[in-house]
């Protein structure tokens, strides 16, 4: 039996990121799973969902030396007690680092990692050399290097992080998929829980819902969203549209706090706040379509998400992004500008136009981005390696 150890910052990315992976390996393979991460409220009941082992250790997004240091020797105390055989560090800034600084400590160098994207897209001068370094080290280490998307194969290529030998992309692309015929089906949602919703919100049959899904931050294009938004309406007045924002604002990569403010301070627009994963599903079928005008991401799941609820997209053509559509069929491109934003949204106006691009949005989710199917991919990787 090999044991497996994930590693990833929060309890609530490995819910999303990793999930099911861990009872299907122990089922499928034979493999026994273990996880560390930062502790989270449902941490507990996850893993004894899983049927895994598990220890809480923060890992902190910001840099803290001391907790870093003491987050290292307490991972490379547990890969020794026990008795780790393969670890699978989900690059997350600085997370993958300690895993591999952890890892060459304990003596265990058989290495996984998933790059969920490319950090130093949005970077300039030492800021993006020092970061492309260290993922050059942490690469260095690894056996394999599952990459999200394409996209991001294709720049960590470009910039040199990794070698063609070591890269995999799970299928189309993604770490884990989405639950497309149990979770993710529109089908499961009763008509009782969206009138609810709707009701919650303030959402009329009239209302035109223009959906974002996400961290509020510059890197997601809010500020051109928002900008994008008050175009319509000036030029729309007649037209009841809402932006309806699920997501919290960030301290890091802030969204500046006038457009914060102009937004709060819009009764068009609606709040929801940070949504539970549990409950998620519902909340896409309120939105029209979902725009996600990023400028970097690594597999964007909120897309996923919304075309598995047959809710079609407009994504920009950032890395990541410009994987997860099928243009014209599941979804459309737009530049980041506001004006090309409003303007890719007006197509949407048209509601059978809505309609048969969110079928094949469904339709193409299912078909590619099933977890049912992405596991057995990652399953693959997991086979492949060896243990000397």
């Amino acid at each position: 039996m090999k044991r497996v150890l994930e590693i990833i910052t929060l309890a609530g990315s490995a819910e999303a990121f990793i999930g099911d992976q861990f009872s299907f390996f122990q089922e499928k393979g034979d493999y026994e799973m273990h996880l560390i991460c930062s502790e989270g409220d449902n941490l507990e009941a996850f893993a004894k969902k899983q049927g895994i082992k598990y220890q809480p250790v923060e890992i902190s997004r910001q840099l803290a030396p001391i907790k870093d240091i003491k987050a290292v020797f307490k991972i490379a105390r547990y890969i020794r007690k026990n008795k780790i055989d393969i670890i699978v560090a989900h690059y997350f800034p600085k997370a993958s680092l300690i895993t591999t600084c952890a890892s060459l400590i304990s003596g265990r160098k058989t290495k996984v990692m998933v790059a969920h994207g490319v950090l130093h897209d949005t970077m300039s001068g030492l800021v993006r050399k020092l970061v492309i370094w260290e993922q050059k080290f942490d690469v260095a280490f690894a056996k394999k290097v599952v990459c999200v998307s394409p996209s991001v194969a294709k720049r960590r290529l470009e910039d040199k992080i990794d070698k063609t030998e070591k890269q995999v992309v799970l299928g189309k692309g993604s770490c884990n998929g989405v639950d497309a015929l149990e979770k993710f089906n529109p089908e499961k949602v009763s008509v009782e829980e969206i009138a609810t919703l709707k009701e919650k919100y303030g959402i009329s049959k009239d209302n035109f819902i223009i959906g974002f899904s996400g961290r509020l931050v510059r890197d997601k294009g809010v500020v051109e969203l928002s900008q994008a938004f008050r175009i319509l309406k000036e030029k729309h007045p007649d037209k009841s549209i809402k932006l309806f924002i699920i997501g919290e604002p960030e301290k890091r990569d802030a969204v500046p706090q006038e457009v914060l403010d102009t937004l709060l301070d819009n009764p068009e627009v609606v709040f929801t706040g940070r949504i539970p994963y549990s409950d998620i599903q519902k909340y896409y079928l309120l939105m029209d379509v979902l725009v996600l005008p990023s400028y970097r991401e690594g597999f964007p799941t909120v897309v996923l998400e919304a075309c598995a609820m047959g809710i079609p997209v407009i994504v920009s053509k950032s890395t990541g992004c410009i994987d997860s559509i099928k243009e014209n069929e599941t979804g459309v491109y737009t530049d980041i500008k506001p004006q090309a934003i409003a303007q890719n949204i007006e197509k949407f106006f048209d509601k059978d136009f809505t309609r048969n691009m969110g079928r094949e949005a469904r339709k193409y989710i299912v078909e590619n981005y099933d977890q049912r199917i992405v596991r057995q991919y990652m399953l693959q990787v997991l086979d492949s390696i060896e243990i000397k």
